[in-house]
């Protein structure tokens, strides 16, 4: 799977607030996921599996190689 990182001051799709950007819900695979970044240092991933509603992750993070490896993860699983 390719690059999950987005520059932050690229998105253009962004919802923006002076120290929280929150990005758009988005799939992948069997994932709907939601990303949001706090004052460039925590993000945090909210996953929901499309078939199985019970499967609910909720993930806080310090940097953005950890995020994206655990959404690599999660969504080749």
């Amino acid at each position: 799977m390719g690059e999950l990182r987005v520059p932050l001051n690229t998105c253009m799709k962004a919802k923006l607030s002076p120290n929280l950007i929150s990005f758009f819900l988005v799939r992948r695979g069997n994932w709907t996921l939601k990303v949001s970044v706090y004052k460039n240092k925590q993000i945090l991933v909210l996953m929901n599996h499309v078939y199985d509603m019970d499967k609910f992750v909720m993930q806080v993070f310090q940097s953005q190689d950890e995020a994206a490896n655990f959404i690599e993860n999660m969504i080749e699983d």
